[in-house]
């Protein structure tokens, strides 16, 4: 994604595919659980309604909650919702007292509750559900996360939901809905509540790979957005940035940052084969410097830009090949060219090829941009991402990396399910040897891309420091 001027904002559509998450949780137990020491820091509470509704009520007046036999187990209970007679109505119940009756702030907690629709219930279409846990503030429900599902058929079908606190003391909230239930009802059974480890690559899978981001400046100046950024991910290994034109100097941002570098520049190619920015070029490969790693790059994602007519595909690899010569004659070791495309155009369902924008065997690293949809609902896997780009890269024989990663929070997550994807993503980097990996942690219109909630967070701290 462009962040020059006339910047675009418009995002590849990459394909996506489902994802379940799944908890495993055990089928019947006893009302109402309290934890032990055999079960400290795992197992919270949970109630499988075989003794009483006594721990629930209803979440509106036009809710019928009633205990009935018909639960998972062949002699087991369950809880039954129900609409009004002859109307349809959202329904639900909710925890009280609360389960969690109090939270351990930055804990990561699992609620899990099996729920099965009678026949009636579906009859005409699928009956939504949702599964919602989050704090309890003193005005009503604070942060939260959900997790919705439809169903369509008589059988029983679990629903989990993962959420961070993110203060010490609250009460936790849990409720399940069924959303206009009109006729038949909605039973649930086996509801639980568990402290799950939080998403952490401090397993030393990382190593060989630098990862950081891209900064995120504001209002404040540059090395102080820096240093914020090293205070949220621990000091970061490397840095995107982005210069919006040639330049003959490293003074300023890039010259006070003292650390490795990715970094993007870009200019005509008309005027670059025509030995406009000879002299400039020279002197800024020159002036490097020559202590850490800089992965260069001429004009990122030019995709778009060739397949409107606005870039040639011949004079864009010409001009490539013209900047590395003089990068080259400069003699500075610690110069990588990189090329930077976008994942999906890696991609077959792209219908793009490599070869258009690949300018030569010079290139050390083919870097990648590559984000979560943003229409999803879902996080989809990283290789699925970034798998073709992988092979791309080992066939020209480059080294693969990831110059953009990136994902909004999908609905109904409070940055739990973001932070167990970006690990996820840094660790399938790492088992294929990426040379870096930089997350774009920036806010465009109507979509942000910030690691500020605290799951998302501390998962890519605990990448950066490992």
């Amino acid at each position: 994604m462009r962040r020059t001027p006339g910047r675009k904002t418009n995002r590849k559509t990459q394909l996506v595919a489902a994802s379940t998450v799944a908890l495993t949780l055990t089928a019947s137990a006893p009302a109402v659980l309290a934890p032990t020491t055999a079960d400290a820091g795992r197992r919270i509470a949970g109630d499988s309604f075989e003794k009483s509704l006594a721990g629930w009520r209803e979440t509106s007046g036009a809710t019928r909650l009633d205990r009935v036999s018909k639960g998972r187990g062949a002699h087991s209970k369950a809880a039954r919702l129900r609409s009004p007679k002859g109307r349809s109505a959202t329904v639900g119940m909710t925890d009280a007292p609360a389960l969690v009756r109090s939270s351990r702030k930055g804990t990561r907690y699992v609620a899990t509750a099996w729920v099965k629709a009678t026949p009636a219930a579906h009859r005409s279409r699928a009956l939504g559900v949702r599964l919602v846990l989050g704090e309890m503030t003193s005005r009503g429900l604070g942060v939260h996360a959900w997790q919705s599902a439809h169903l369509g058929k008589s059988r029983w079908r679990k629903i989990s939901v993962p959420f961070t606190a993110r203060h010490r003391g609250r009460h936790l909230d849990l409720s399940i809905r069924a959303f206009d239930l009109r006729g038949g009802a909605l039973l649930v059974d086996d509801v639980r509540i568990e402290r799950v480890r939080k998403p952490s690559a401090s397993n030393h899978r990382l190593r060989g790979v630098r990862f950081g981001a891209s900064v995120d400046e504001g209002n404040l100046e540059f090395m102080r957005a820096v240093k914020l950024s090293d205070r949220r991910y621990s000091r970061m290994e490397v840095i995107r940035y982005y210069e919006p034109m040639i330049r003959d100097s490293w003074s300023g941002h890039l010259g006070d940052l003292n650390r490795p570098v990715t970094v993007s520049f870009t200019a005509s190619p008309a005027r670059v084969l025509d030995g406009d920015f000879n002299r400039t070029l020279r002197r800024w490969f020159r002036a490097a410097p020559n202590k850490t790693p800089i992965w260069w790059t001429y004009s990122h994602e030019p995709e778009d830009d060739i397949e409107r007519g606005e870039l040639s595909a011949d004079r864009y690899r010409r001009a490539w090949r013209h900047i590395n010569a003089i990068a080259r004659s400069a003699g500075t070791r610690n110069l990588h060219p990189t090329l930077v495309l976008m994942a999906w155009t890696a991609r077959s369902e792209s219908g793009r090829s490599i070869s258009k924008y690949y300018p030569g065997d010079f290139i050390d690293v083919m870097a990648f941009d590559g984000y979560n949809p943003v229409r999803s609902h879902r996080y989809v896997p990283p290789r699925q991402i970034f798998g073709a780009a992988v092979a791309k890269a080992r066939h020209r024989g480059a080294r693969f990396a990831i110059a953009e990663l990136g994902s909004l929070v999908v609905p109904g997550d409070d940055g739990s399910r973001r932070a167990t994807w970006l690990v996820k993503a840094a660790k399938y980097a790492a088992k294929k040897n990426a040379a870096f990996v930089s997350y774009w942690d920036a806010k465009i219109p109507g979509e942000n891309f910030q690691l500020r909630d605290l799951p998302s967070r501390r998962a890519w701290h605990s990448v950066v420091k490992d």
